[in-house]
């Protein structure tokens, strides 16, 4: 046992130790290297006073991480901040986390860019606003229970059958003709060349696009909206303004707005046009399944109602007018034609003031009953069909056209009156991309399979007939390589631009005063074009109203680059002036062209989903 005396010694001693363990604090690292906990290793001088020992005369210290500060605690405080951010540094924490907000924000950016992919055409999914009835599936007699008859049959030839068999002895003929069933037409083609009215179009497109409510739509704005939208075009003559002021104008376009980017076709593009209104922002492109895809972009809900239709569709409207690929749509300049041509050997042209899509030429073969039709006798079976169209700018009236096809000849078609073929040459042995005539009206360039790039005089063609297999001579020509996709001239008439697989853009000056052959371009522009089976092909094109020689003419062709963008080129120079990307630029948009404005630059670009990309 302890005496009193002993108890207050021990006390004493207590309290000595531990004033001396406050006054010189060991601050212990915290357990967990990221907390920033500032109170750890405190002065308490709340205790001071109950420190009777000589040990108060010493000067107060903070030691941390096995150093000692004499001085403040906010010194030692901003040390442990210090080693903490060494720590996090160490351990790659703080990379981590900037990775995880770059990877949020991309994710955000691809959400907001899904969101805006989804506008456009949407498949009817429910049966309640169908405009055709889908077919009874089939079902066979082993599955439904019914007991066999016993006939097979016996021969088919000629759309009849001869049905043998039987349960008796006696062997019993029935003859089978399908001739009610549903007509193939020549070529695939959607109809026998009648005329297609609005509400005729969007049926063909069949039960998974067309219900009530886009046929509506589509009739309300082909027939009120872009009629009044040619009515203000033609009151209000377009200024037009210089090329400079287009290419002041390119750093100011953007793609980053979730309502530039609308599906328009059911699949991939293979063509585009814009309709020349400088009011009106209206775009169209075609596929390669024959569909002819018209956005409306500046369409609002609001404008839905004031025209009488109830699309859920975003103002796009969807027809059926071809069989196959729509491999060009051109607008004439008034807006009130559009021309379409296709695979399948049709050109159809849609007026605004009739409302009709109807057949103004089609090649077919060498049968009797097509005789009496203008392309009689053009059509060279299952490898010939219609490459590309354009309108001869020489013609007033609209009505004259260029075409190309698929084995190497190039045809002009007059449609006035009764309507002539005014030339047909062949003037390769493969197939011909794309036909361009010059502002001089004489000079017309073609680009191939063949590898080159050809310059003709159509003053040397003439007739109808293709007996003769001689291929005349071309005024100039330019070996590039590789299969050319495209050859366009400037709208001066001063360039000639050329897209090759062989990665190249090539721009010849004044192409059409060179004779012979072109050894080398004046520009060449290492480009990627190759853009493999799923994509359609690139095919750099002009600014339609980049008219003046002296100055700068641009244009625009699509881009494997990533982030995807659309590409924007000074013809004069060959240089870029810009790629435009942004968050509506998802894909890689093969096929390219310009809004015919020369006041606003408007860029648009289709992918191979069938969606289209404005940049304004």
């Amino acid at each position: 046992f302890c005496t009193e005396e002993t108890r207050e010694s021990l006390r004493k001693d207590r309290m000595a130790i531990m004033t001396r363990r406050k006054r010189q604090d060991i601050v212990e690292p915290t357990a967990d290297p990221v907390s920033l906990n500032d109170d750890a290793g405190v002065y308490d001088e709340d205790n001071e006073h109950e420190d009777d020992d000589s040990d108060h005369d010493r000067p107060a210290t903070f030691t941390f991480d096995n150093k000692t500060f004499y001085g403040t605690y906010q010194e030692m405080v901003k040390a442990k901040r210090e080693r903490n951010r060494e720590m996090l540094a160490r351990s790659g924490l703080l990379e981590a986390s900037s990775r995880l907000k770059d990877d949020m924000l991309e994710e955000n950016s691809k959400k907001r860019a899904s969101a805006a992919s989804k506008r456009g055409l949407k498949r009817v999914k429910d049966g309640s606003d169908l405009v055709l009835t889908p077919s009874v599936r089939r079902k066979s007699n082993r599955l439904a229970g019914v007991k066999a008859s016993g006939f097979y049959v016996e021969n088919e030839s000629g759309g009849r059958m001869t049905i043998g068999g039987g349960t008796g002895a006696k062997t019993e003929k029935i003859v089978y003709d399908d001739s009610n069933e549903k007509e193939d037409f020549f070529n695939r083609r959607v109809n026998d060349g009648s005329d297609l009215s609005v509400r005729g179009a969007v049926e063909m497109t069949g039960s998974k696009w067309a219900k009530e409510s886009s046929i509506s739509s589509a009739e309300s704005y082909m027939g009120k909206v872009l009629p009044a939208i040619m009515d203000v075009t033609l009151k209000q003559e377009e200024t037009k303004s210089s090329p400079s002021s287009l290419v002041a104008q390119v750093e100011s376009i953007s793609v980053d707005d979730p309502n530039c980017v609308a599906k328009v076709t059911p699949e991939r593009i293979y063509s585009m046009a814009c309709h020349p209104s400088p009011h009106s922002l209206l775009v169209g492109a075609g596929d390669k399944t024959g569909y002819v895809g018209l956005w409306n972009v500046d369409r609002t809900p609001s404008s839905d109602k004031e025209d009488g239709g109830n699309d859920a569709s975003d103002g796009v409207h969807l027809f059926k007018v071809h069989g196959g690929a729509v491999s060009h749509m051109e607008w004439n300049s008034s807006g009130s034609l559009l021309y379409t041509s296709s695979y399948d050997g049709s050109v159809r042209k849609f007026d605004v003031g009739t409302q009709t899509f109807s057949e103004v030429f089609a090649t077919y073969d060498e049968s009797s009953q097509y005789k009496d039709k203008l392309g009689y006798g053009l059509d060279q079976g299952y490898r010939y069909w219609i490459q590309y169209s354009c309108m001869d700018n020489r013609s007033s009236s609209d009505q004259c056209l260029f075409l190309s096809s698929s084995l190497g000849t190039v045809f002009h078609v007059d449609l006035r009156e009764k309507g002539k073929i005014t030339f047909n040459e062949t003037l390769s042995e493969k197939k011909i991309n794309t036909v361009s005539l010059h502002p001089n009206g004489t000079t017309l360039a073609t680009a191939g399979l063949d590898t080159t790039v050809a310059l003709w005089d159509i003053r040397n063609f003439g007739g109808k007939s293709m007996k003769s297999k001689k291929i005349p001579e071309p005024l100039a020509v330019q070996h590039c390589g590789k299969s050319v996709n495209s050859a366009f001239f400037s709208p001066s008439g001063r360039m000639l631009l050329s897209t090759t697989m062989a990665d190249n853009l090539d721009l010849i000056t004044d192409g059409h005063l060179r004779s012979g052959l072109i050894k080398k371009p004046d520009k060449r522009i290492r480009h990627d074009n190759r853009t493999g089976r799923w994509l359609s092909t690139f095919m750099a094109r002009w600014h339609p109203h980049s008219l003046s020689a002296g100055n700068d003419e641009i244009f625009v062709v699509g881009s494997m680059r990533r982030p995807r963008s659309i590409e924007l080129f000074n013809g004069s120079e060959g240089e870029i002036i810009r790629a435009l990307d942004g968050e509506g630029m998802t894909a890689v948009t093969s096929r390219c062209c310009f809004h015919p404005s020369s006041e606003k630059l408007v860029v648009m670009g289709g992918s191979s989903s069938g969606r289209v990309t404005v940049a304004r």
